[in-house]
């Protein structure tokens, strides 16, 4: 099974600034999952071993959370779960 966590973006512009943000911590540009209905599309993924570093930076990124929501992602074969993860 693969596992991963999404920060999942409502503008663009947003998503743009993570990025710019988190690009220490790997994070890698992705097209929002479609099982994630509210989206800009554009979606930041991360591995589980940089998941703090990243949610702390996001908490102090003055990036509002409303333009942002983050998920654990699981996937095993064709099936993906996607998680709303509270921080």
């Amino acid at each position: 099974m693969e596992h991963y966590f999404l920060f999942a973006f409502d503008s663009p512009h947003a998503a743009i600034s993570a990025q710019r943000l988190l690009s220490g911590c790997g994070a890698v540009v992705m097209p929002t999952l479609r099982s994630i209905t509210a989206s800009c599309g554009m979606s930041l993924r991360l591995r589980d071993e940089a998941i703090e570093q990243a949610k702390a930076i996001m908490r102090a990124s003055g990036i509002s959370p409303a333009l942002y929501r983050l998920y654990r992602v699981e996937q095993e074969g064709k099936e993906t779960r996607c998680n709303l993860v509270e921080f």
